[in-house]
């Protein structure tokens, strides 16, 4: 009979108990209970304990004696050839010597009043004498089997008594595991609790942050508006206007000047000429583009090379020349951009303001996940201690 498949059963099976009165509580005071309840389970589990250490004690007491008698039996007396005899003389010694090694473990137990940790520590020896001893004891019983049957009919014996005596007090065993898992539940609640606290801490400062980070916008605000209603602004914005009104003028003259251009007579006049050439078909495919880098200079000279420059030609790069001189004089009188500074500085706050949003909302997240867990650990809570006959009083 296997000790370890009995004892299994026992730690993986349910707690019959007699339909017990509840005891209601507050919150506040399961710590308390709890507390009170331990010290209750450990006057109880030491006593149990000290039972099985003494029925352990009077069992090894027992066990040397027949083993004594085991070990007394004269083996050559006995009518049988020698290989028989060598056979249950040598399974009679390794069989003595694996019961010595289990009364060692078994006796081994002044260290813990652990009513789990001494059913364990049994449970293992009983495992290991029953692993490592089959063939010793069957080889021994050849001759010996009534003697070797007394040892056996003494571990079943203990086995049965220390499983009547857990049986009897394995409630005590599923208290206190409810009672650990209670403390282990309420420290973290504790610490959940505290981060909670660091959490709400965090988002009033990131709140009061994000208000500041407004009124600094608002003020902001006002400064560029004052400015944009500034005379300094309005004269600013009319040069402006006046710049734009004179580059439109400048653009449609220069595409008036391209079309008094005989560009088909200069490639005629420069075709055997690679860099005028070019330069012609630069201005040919980007007039505009090329006036401006060099104010028409390049076309001139080609145009006054091959005599195909005109009067009204010259007079209207030096009209456009001129109003080019117009835009660059205005654009000189323009004072400095007073707004862009501010809208940098506008820009940078509105960006401050949403990084501390999106912290405020990954701490908003962070607090709703933790008290999704505190619910669970409630829960736990609550089921473990109507499993010690405690329940919680509604709120």
């Amino acid at each position: 009979m296997g000790f370890f498949s009995f004892l299994k059963k026992i730690f993986e099976g349910p707690t019959e108990q007699a339909e017990a009165v509840h005891e209601k509580i507050d919150f506040s005071e399961i710590e308390k209970v709890v507390n009170e309840k331990s010290k209750g389970l450990e006057i109880k589990e030491a006593e149990v304990v000290s039972i099985i250490k003494n029925r352990v004690a009077n069992f090894i007491e027992e066990l040397k004696e027949k083993i004594k008698i085991a070990e007394s039996v004269e083996i050559e007396s006995k009518e049988k050839n020698d290989k028989i005899k060598s056979a249950v003389y040598e399974g009679r010694k390794k069989y003595l010597e694996f019961l010595e090694r289990f009364m060692e473990n078994i006796g081994d137990m002044e260290e813990t009043n652990s009513l789990k940790k001494v059913m364990e520590k049994i449970d293992l020896a009983f495992t290991r004498l029953n692993e490592s001893s089959g063939k010793s004891y069957e080889r021994a019983t050849i001759l010996i089997g009534k003697e070797m049957g007394g040892i056996k009919e003494s571990l079943k014996n203990l086995s049965n008594e220390i499983l009547s005596i857990f049986n009897e007090n394995k409630s005590i065993l599923s208290a206190s595991e409810s009672l650990s898992m209670i403390k282990l539940k309420l420290n973290e609640d504790k610490e959940m609790k505290e981060k909670i606290k660091e959490i709400d801490s965090e988002i009033i400062n990131l709140n009061n942050k994000i208000i500041q980070k407004g009124r600094e916008t608002k003020e902001i605000l006002i400064r560029i508006e004052d400015l944009k209603n500034s005379p300094k602004y309005m004269e600013n914005l009319e040069k402006e206007k006046l710049i734009q009104a004179k580059e439109k003028e400048v653009e449609k003259s220069i595409s008036d000047l391209k079309q008094l251009i005989n560009f088909k007579a200069l490639s005629n006049f420069f075709h055997i000429f690679d860099d005028k050439m070019m330069i012609v078909k630069l201005y040919r495919d980007n007039f505009s583009g090329e006036f401006k880098k060099d104010n028409g200079n390049n076309i001139l000279n080609l145009l006054n090379e091959s005599k195909l420059n005109t009067e009204q030609i010259s007079n209207l790069v030096k009209l456009i020349l001129d109003k080019e001189g117009e835009i660059k004089d205005i654009k000189s009188t323009i004072k400095k951009d007073e707004i862009q500074p501010v809208a940098l500085e506008l820009e940078k706050t509105n960006e401050e303001a949403q990084g501390f949003v999106n912290e405020l909302g990954w701490a908003e997240k962070n607090k709703e996940k933790i008290e999704i867990t505190r619910e669970e650990i409630f829960k736990l809570i609550k089921a473990k201690l109507a499993s010690i006959n405690v329940d919680l009083k509604e709120d």
